[in-house]
């Protein structure tokens, strides 16, 4: 992961919800790393864990 406050692309790994070789990210429900389609078939679970690992924020925390 990039880091909190940092977004760059990383390496292509393997999605832990398809299997799927692609970029992935810690954003699954339990912080899996998936692929972009994974993170969009549950886009509130992936926009907790994009607040928590990228804004360091906690995940129920607004951002707007």
């Amino acid at each position: 992961m990039s880091g909190p406050g940092i977004i760059e692309a990383e390496k292509p790994g393997f999605c832990r919800m398809c299997g799927k070789h692609d970029e992935t990210r810690p954003y699954g429900p339990n912080g899996e790393e998936i692929c972009f389609d994974c993170g969009m078939k549950d886009e509130a679970t992936t926009s907790k864990m994009f607040r928590r690992y990228v804004l360091g924020l906690p995940p129920e925390t607004p951002t707007a």
